[in-house]
């Protein structure tokens, strides 16, 4: 043995349970306790009203909902003294002829007193969000904040010159996207592929790299693991996910060319808020969740947060059961006012049970790839009954950031999650429980530092952004198998980057950066030994330029690299050499009603050295064999539309188109639509509901190899189609109906030419879920 471990210790994870519990308990009860009395110290001058009401919001991070032209015509008395913003609210409006109304977490809106019966037509009035990025409580399908996706650099999405899709926090609500997996189904650009119960995620025709606000987060080293770890966590915890497409070597070094998917998580809010939910839907399945945030002490330096969630049922699949419980919570307290000290854990539990991994029904066998075996319902399990796992993880993180006087910025932070799965059962339908593949005593640990500072820098008359940063992440994989004996995988970076966004004039900017990877990875097993990967000043450049040809629109162009080291062999059982992989990109962004609504147009060419093909061949330990391809191309356009079209509608979606050379590229639909609006009625009978609905469409696909004598699987375009609907009973109650696949279409979600032989996945058929928020 190479390594040692320890096996899950039960009675720790009792403990950390319990710790988690008290932690919740005793935020949510500081929560309420101060909700009546968390005030702001405000001095407000008399002034016309909306500019009083701007004032407000800004100073409180509160929404504020009202028609300016009506609001300009009043005159708001001076505010001074410690006051909630509702309490200030009223005061600003006595009078007037106006009244609050509390219309959400934070939110708040202005509406002719109850004599008058009307409801003004809403402006939303955001502040703090657009400093943050934080996309919760804006009811927006966009991010106007800064997003350091692509660079490190605080850029807005039309300052960014690569495509960068978010997911905001409403987009999430109104469709109940639930889990990540939920969330990349709708995404645009994203391919979700199923194999059996095994989900991954693509991206122009690859896989994607996965971070949490920055962090690097390994799937595993194994492929049975990858699945497991993240693709069925709870999203009670994020505030938005942050998708961009193409290469990213700056941020993340050695990755995948095909798109970077970045979770960030909620913050504490500066004034009390909280909601409880729970949902019932289709094969019995549940949940329930609560979240709460607010001030700990009496002048709001110290915050705190906690979000939890709790799922159970089944699946369309016969006896796939699932269960899952998730704690989120996080403090953060100010040191001084220009130093801010954050630190949180996620805890995680899952059992799943009827596991088809990797297991797709079989077509054509391998025996014989001229036998059709025939159909299976959809309702058909190729995994055992008995299979499945359980999963518990812990994930801490800190956060130290300051702002100097000078306009730069600083910022460290860690990060440390540790997966355990004590037995993964792995087995077929009808198979025998003895014979089981048994996976015990998996441990899947990720841990990262990251520190950078950056800020303005002024030259030749003018200012330029300059960013700084260095870092450290490791990763490692254990496990048991009563086939494969022992294993251990682990990797290490160590990295330095630098990038610069300099002003050459008004409407040009130049993104120039590089990064610099220093990249170790081990693998062992007791059947067929260990190996190893090393590289060393591995350099990935990054270069952008983005031209505005008027207020609202700019044309943009990149060139981003990427490496990734790989362990696929050829037929003698050498392994391939690492992956580059570059992206080149064009196109044009634009902003659009004072930046609530973004929209984009890009082409693009990825070229991929030493990509990994499928031979059809073995290596001399009987797995797959690959060669290496020198110069594999993938290219495509996509088109993205996200934010508000008219007050109250809100859509967000997109157009992608991507061709590939390599031969196995048909399993990937060529070209793909995704869409989904909302209709908020603002008055008149139908005031306080929300109408919405989703479509998501792609290409054929088809999986076929020579192996087969001509034999193939074939999915057929199709449509799906998805509706909800909300009504806003009080201003604090809510209850919402959603149907996935209104018309049952009968589709598979992913077909593949695999060991087994020529196989196929069912998607899921129509279901229901109805639901229920009250908020606080």
């Amino acid at each position: 043995m190479l390594h040692s471990r320890k096996t899950p210790h039960r009675p720790a994870a009792v403990r950390r349970l319990a710790a988690l519990t008290t932690l919740a308990a005793a935020l949510l009860s500081s929560g309420i306790a101060l909700a009546q009395g968390a005030a702001l110290d405000l001095d407000l001058p008399a002034q016309p009203l909306d500019k009083a009401l701007n004032a407000l919001a800004r100073q409180s991070g509160a929404q504020i909902v009202f028609v300016t032209d009506i609001a300009n015509t009043q005159h708001a008395p001076a505010l001074r003294g410690q006051l909630t913003v509702e309490q200030a609210l009223r005061q600003l409006l006595a009078g007037s002829g106006l009244a609050v109304q509390p219309s959400g977490a934070n939110t708040f809106t202005v509406v002719r007193d109850k004599e008058g019966g009307t409801t003004l037509a809403p402006v939303t009035v955001t502040a703090a969000a657009d400093r943050s990025g934080t996309t919760e409580g804006t009811g927006s399908y966009t991010q106007t904040g800064p997003s350091g996706a692509a660079t490190g650099l605080s850029l807005t999405l039309r300052e960014t010159p690569q495509s960068l899709t978010v997911m905001t926090r409403q987009r999430m609500d109104d469709f109940k996207l639930e889990t990540l997996t939920d969330v990349m189904e709708q995404t645009p650009g994203i391919t979700v592929v199923r194999q059996g119960s095994h989900v991954g995620f693509q991206a122009r025709g690859t896989s994607v790299n996965l971070q949490t606000e920055g962090n690097q987060q390994l799937a595993s080293g194994y492929a049975y693991f990858s699945s497991t770890n993240f693709t069925l966590d709870s999203m009670v915890d994020i505030d938005r996910i942050e998708v961009l497409k193409g290469s990213n070597g700056l941020l993340v070094g050695k990755g995948n060319t095909g798109a970077t998917v970045n979770l960030i998580r909620k913050r504490p809010t500066r004034e009390f808020q909280a909601r409880v939910g729970a949902s019932a839907g289709s094969w019995n399945n549940y949940n329930a969740n609560a979240d709460v945030g607010g001030p700990l002490n009496a002048s709001g330096t110290l915050r705190g947060r906690v979000a939890a969630a709790v799922t159970d049922g089944d699946s369309f699949r016969d006896y796939e059961k699932n269960k899952s419980r998730t704690l989120y919570g996080t403090v953060e307290f100010d040191l001084t006012p220009d130093t801010v000290l954050s630190a949180g854990l996620t805890y995680r539990k899952r059992e799943v049970r009827g596991l088809a991994m990797w297991t797709n029904i079989v077509a054509y066998s391998a025996s014989d790839p001229t036998q059709f075996l025939g159909g299976k319902p959809r309702s058909y399990n190729p995994g055992a009954s008995w299979s499945g796992y359980e999963q518990e993880s812990t994930n801490v993180f800190a956060r130290l950031e300051h702002q100097f006087a000078n306009g730069w910025t600083g910022k460290i932070q860690v990060a440390h999650e540790n997966i355990e799965i004590p037995e993964l059962l792995l087995g077929d339908s009808g198979g025998d429980f003895d014979t089981a593949t048994r996976y015990l005593d998996t441990e899947n640990r990720n841990s990262s530092i990251i520190a950078d500072l950056k800020g303005p820098v002024h030259l030749f008359g003018r200012t330029h952004d300059v960013l700084l940063g260095a870092g450290a992440s490791n990763g490692d994989t254990d496990f048991d198998s009563n086939k494969f004996g022992a294993s251990h995988h682990d990797w290490k970076q160590r990295y330095v980057y630098a990038a610069s966004r300099i002003n050459l004039a008004d409407p040009l900017k130049v993104i120039v950066g590089a990064r610099i990877t220093n990249y170790e990875n081990q693998d062992y097993t007791t059947l067929w030994g260990g190996s190893g990967l090393k590289e060393t000043g591995v350099v990935t450049p990054y270069a952008g330029l983005v031209f505005d040809v008027s207020k609202n629109v700019s044309l943009y162009g990149s060139y981003a690299s990427i490496f990734e080291p790989q362990s696929s062999q050829d037929e003698q059982g050498r392994i391939l050499d690492p992956r580059e992989g570059l992206t080149y990109e064009v196109g044009a962004k634009g902003e659009f009603f004072d930046k609530r609504l973004n929209a984009s147009i890009s082409h693009f060419w990825i070229r991929t050295d030493n990509e990994a093909e499928a031979t059809g061949g073995r290596t001399p330990s009987g797995d797959y064999a690959y060669r290496a391809i020198m110069g594999a191309s993938r290219r495509g356009y996509e088109l993205e539309l996200s934010g508000e079209l008219a007050r109250g509608w809100q859509v967000q979606g997109g157009y992608t188109m991507n061709s590939s050379n390599l031969s196995n590229a048909g399993s990937d639909p060529k070209h793909q639509f995704k869409l989904g609006s909302t209709y908020r009625f603002a008055d008149g009978h139908l005031q306080g509901l929300t109408v919405g609905a989703a479509t998501r469409w792609q290409s054929t696909t088809t999986a076929t190899s020579a192996s087969f004598a001509g034999s193939k699987v074939q999915q057929p375009s199709y449509w799906l189609l998805d509706l909800m609907a909300r009504y806003q009973v009080t201003s604090q109650l809510s209850i919402s109906a959603n149907i996935n696949n209104v018309f049952d279409k009968k589709y598979f979600s992913y077909v593949i030419a695999g060991y087994q032989g020529l196989g196929y996945t069912w998607g899921a058929p129509r279901s229901f879920n109805v639901s229920a928020r009250y908020d606080f």
